[in-house]
């Protein structure tokens, strides 16, 4: 393999491959199966995070290291940690630098440029039209302009969704190939003791408790309903908000929060739910043409789900019905709509059909074959 550009020069050695990325690598499910797919058919992979409150350990089949910052947000958090990256960079042998997202791009462009080896851009949404960016006129210019300086020399891009694809690529010029985040078909589901009452439907969300997620709507409309548990998994910066609304509510026993866990349990956990919710509405322009990873998750675990269906999302319902669209103006009309969906036998029967033939195309696999078309081109 030569992936020493402008050299000629072919590699005696197994390629070292960086990945660099700002979450904690082991809850992004993105990263860890790019990183697996580079460990397996190219090299050596060696993915750089930082450790949040929430990191876990798991098993990995690839070299992680994980920083500990002393900012943990805003601009300083940036700046450090794309100065340890650049750091960290110049002082290991590495021969191909994967770059997750424009908020590590400045470290590894430079690092590219230095070491003279490519760099892949793997963009995992609209950056500078994200809910962050939303009021913030001095952060989005700045976002605005590393990436009008650095994209449009980069040869080898992906990214998410094909609305996001597209922008990318008639803003810049430059071609983003699609790989979305479709979830690995390997998983095997086993009977699990998941504390389920046996009288209770369950509801279920997994994902971050973010803003955009209609949580608190999910919460309040709790009230209107007496035989549902509402199961949360995951974080967010909204979680003590969620709480405190179960005891306004007063449904403190009708929502369970059962905290971050790794993946593969959690999906345990998912397939013996009743109903999902994936209520995300667009608050940017990231956000609308998003393509969330629970729509796969899923329907991987043959969870039938609601939804608000954003663009892609809407596009994935007319492929194959794995989800119910709806809408709803208040917490009592969404109970509504939860009683009625979760209790509906033959439309949820109907559904997990459908499931069952998506998750034969949504698999990860499938997109393997856009990420060997990428990687080829560095051979």
């Amino acid at each position: 393999m030569n992936y020493a550009q402008n050299t000629g020069e072919t590699l005696k050695k197994t390629p070292a491959i960086l990945v660099a990325v700002t979450t904690d690598v082991v809850s992004d499910m993105r990263v860890r199966k790019v990183c697996s797919y580079l460990e397996a058919e190219i090299g050596h992979v060696k993915a750089i995070g930082r450790i949040t409150p929430s990191t876990f350990n798991t098993h990995l089949t690839f070299s992680i290291t994980l920083f500990r910052l002393l900012f943990n947000r805003g601009p300083l958090f940036y700046a450090e940690y794309n100065l340890r990256l650049f750091l960290y960079g110049l002082f290991h042998r590495f021969d191909l630098i994967v770059s997750n997202d424009l908020d590590t791009l400045l470290a590894c462009f430079l690092l590219s440029k230095i070491k003279r080896i490519p760099i892949v851009y793997d963009s995992h949404e609209y950056f500078t039209e994200s809910v962050g960016l939303e009021g913030r006129s001095f952060q989005k210019n700045i976002w605005t302009f590393i990436e009008m300086l650095i994209v449009p020399r980069l040869k080898h891009c992906y990214t998410v969704s094909p609305t996001i694809a597209r922008i990318y690529t008639e803003k810049y010029d430059v071609p983003f190939a699609l790989v979305r985040n479709f979830p690995d078909a390997g998983i095997r589901f086993q009977k699990i003791e998941t504390g389920f009452p046996p009288d209770k439907k369950i509801l279920l969300y997994q994902g971050v408790f973010n803003p955009g997620r209609n949580l608190e709507a999910v919460i309040e409309a709790m009230q209107y309903v007496d035989d549902i548990l509402f199961v949360l998994i995951g974080y967010g910066e909204l979680e003590p908000l969620l709480r405190e609304l179960t005891v306004k509510f007063n449904v403190t026993e009708k929502v369970k929060f059962l905290g971050k866990m790794p993946y593969e349990k959690m999906m345990q956990y998912t397939h013996y739910a009743d109903l999902g919710i994936g209520l995300e509405f667009p608050l940017s322009e990231s956000f609308k043409y998003s393509l969330p990873n629970k729509v796969f998750d899923y329907s991987l675990a043959r969870l039938p789900f609601i939804t608000l269906a954003t663009p892609e999302v809407e596009t994935i319902l007319q492929e194959f019905e794995i989800g119910i669209k709806v809408s709803f103006s208040n917490a009592s009309e969404l109970a509504h709509i939860i009683k009625e969906s979760i209790h509906d036998n033959d439309l949820l029967a109907e559904i997990r059909q459908n499931q069952r033939k998506a998750s034969q195309v949504y698999t990860w696999d499938n997109e393997c074959k856009e990420l060997r078309k990428i990687y080829a081109g560095l051979r």
